[in-house]
């Protein structure tokens, strides 16, 4: 598959997709288990691992999110638990992106079926993203292009993030891809889609803090004004205006502080600014939060 010269991801968006503005449609195909662990690793040895091999001896291989180079196959179908049984004997998950989890089931259910009906009678390809996770499942990006069409590949996750249908979460060393990723959230976040609705964003919080336990572990992405940055020790707290009963805060290190400057983002500046957040609730629920890396908290230009 051929991609214009000087492609860039984010001048795709949901507007070059037809089959993703289809209506709500429905899975009904059971989706097999993931069992066969040997096929997948003769597909990671003759398949995928050269596609690695490749991006590293050369450094101006296409990126992982652009088209060139994907390896053409067929969605078998689309479960609610984001897994995409594939034709070649194992499964893929949409790398890059917050799949909803048990707790928001509706979500869910709508999510698989507007991926289904994206994905139906398009030609279909991927890349890998990482190595397969402890379910079997391979990260990857995914991307779409109409039989008779003339248009570029679409990649599949800049849609859904520009759409506001989920959060961007960032993967290990994928720093172009996730950069490329931001550029479609900002659409959707300027625009307050989906996920980003101020009535949606209040409303997960406060199921969150009503039910501390069962929201633990979970990945939550939030967009937050700051009230106040304060240093307490070898901390620096992020505080946030509050969007429920409580107020958030985010922790962060002299490491992270750091490396944040490094990039040019300095949270002494941040009061009074939108910050987008992405974490994972502890046991205390949203009142004291820390993130992972600095790619998972950055002010809103």
């Amino acid at each position: 598959m051929a991609i214009p010269t000087g492609f860039e991801p984010v001048t795709y968006s949901l507007g070059n997709c037809r089959s993703i503005l289809l209506s709500y449609g429905t899975v009904a195909a059971q989706i097999p288990v993931f069992s066969r662990y040997c096929t997948l690793l003769q597909h990671l040895a003759t398949r995928i691992l050269p596609l690695i091999l490749t991006a590293s001896a050369a450094p101006a291989a296409p990126l992982p999110c652009a088209a060139e180079g994907a390896l053409p196959t067929s969605v078998l179908s689309v479960s609610e638990e984001g897994a995409l049984p594939i034709a070649d004997g194992f499964a893929l998950r949409p790398a890059g992106i917050v799949w909803p989890d048990h707790l928001e089931p509706g979500r869910r259910r709508e999510l698989a079926a507007r991926i289904a009906e994206a994905l139906a009678g398009q030609q279909v390809s991927w890349k890998p993203a990482a190595g397969p996770d402890r379910w079997g499942r391979v990260p990857a990006h995914l991307f779409i292009r109409e039989p008779d069409g003339d248009l570029a590949p679409f990649w599949l996750q800049a849609g859904l993030v520009e759409a506001g249908l989920v959060p961007a979460w960032p993967e290990p060393e994928q720093a172009e891809c996730w950069a490329a990723l931001l550029r479609h959230e900002a659409l959707a976040i300027r625009a307050r889609r989906g996920h980003w609705a101020p009535r949606a964003q209040a409303q997960r919080h406060r199921a969150a803090e009503a039910k501390r336990e069962s929201h633990a572990g979970r990945r939550m992405v939030a967009l937050w004004r700051v009230r106040s940055v304060r240093t307490w020790r070898n901390l620096v707290f992020v505080n946030f205006a509050p969007s429920f009963r409580g107020a958030p805060s985010v922790g962060l290190t002299a490491r992270q502080l750091s490396r944040l400057r490094d990039s040019g983002q300095d949270p002494a500046g941040w009061a009074g600014k939108r910050v987008v957040v992405r974490f994972i609730v502890g046991s205390g629920g949203l009142s004291r939060l820390r993130v992972e890396t600095p790619w998972h908290i950055a002010p809103v230009e």
